[in-house]
């Protein structure tokens, strides 16, 4: 990541961009693999995190708030 990178994510963005540039996500999409009812970085890695919201019926708010708090708190 390069200092003039937004430090946030993006509905648009893949669960592969996001867990390649922000490892500690990984972490956030195990958390909601139980919701979804598979593995959401084994079946939707090409996937845009809005798709997967859609896909498994899942909160985009609340995804979206625990992704990026996670990145912050990595960041500091």
């Amino acid at each position: 990541m390069t200092e003039n990178e937004p430090l946030c994510i993006e509905p648009q963005m893949t669960v592969l961009d996001i867990v390649h540039r922000y490892r500690e996500t990984e972490a956030i999409f195990k958390q909601w693999d139980s919701v979804a009812g598979e593995c959401i970085c084994c079946q939707a890695l090409f996937d845009t995190v809005q798709q997967v919201v859609d896909r498994y019926g899942l909160d985009l708010e609340q995804l979206m708030a625990e992704l990026n708090a996670v990145i912050r708190k990595a960041d500091l």
